[in-house]
């Protein structure tokens, strides 16, 4: 199965609604559940969720990629500096250094859409991931991968960073200690 990525933009709005179907992907969160603090997120629902998203790809902010496999809209990465994540840069848990520097980018969210799922999507969407960062000017990339399961697997697992060169940087603070922030240079 060949994928494609592309950047998610204006061209690509119908193609990334297609991806998340009406349900947004994932509990109506239009990958705004980090980039919004989750209070606003939870409030927002489905539908502002989704306006905010769209507001942010009519803008023309970096908000990800989207995998194509037979030109259909198969996975997506969402993909920006860090400091576009509200709840990554207010976290409690996440250890954050050099919070103002534009240059880190991070790896916020994986989603493959049923149908596709379990055929070795995410590994190249991370990879192609790290290489939008890199031409967009990131030095760093960081994500936030599940150790193990359960938790959350819009997050990414963490054996998929580590084949694609990702070294363990830091856990979260938090009993479960089942997260683990994951870098790798560009």
């Amino acid at each position: 199965m060949e994928l494609v990525t592309r950047v998610a933009d204006q061209e690509r709005w119908d193609d990334l609604v297609e991806l998340f179907g009406p349900s947004g992907g994932t509990r109506g969160c239009w990958c705004m559940a980090r980039r919004l603090p989750s209070a606003v997120v939870a409030a927002n629902g489905n539908t502002e969720n989704r306006a905010a998203l769209e507001g942010l790809v009519r803008a023309g902010e970096p908000v990800g990629l989207i995998g194509y496999v037979d030109e259909r809209p198969a996975a997506w990465c969402a993909v920006a500096p860090r400091t576009e994540y509200s709840a990554i840069m207010h976290s409690r848990t996440l250890p954050i250094d050099d919070p103002d520097d534009p240059s880190i980018w991070a790896i916020n969210c994986l989603f493959v859409k049923n149908g596709y799922r379990g055929q070795g999507l995410t590994t190249p969407m991370v990879e192609a991931a790290v290489d939008h960062a890199r031409t967009s000017g990131a030095r760093i990339v960081e994500a936030y991968p599940v150790k193990s399961m359960p938790g959350d697997p819009g997050r990414g697992v963490l054996s998929t960073f580590l084949a694609v060169g990702f070294t363990p940087y830091a856990e979260a603070r938090t009993t479960a200690k089942r997260n683990i922030v994951v870098r790798r240079s560009t």
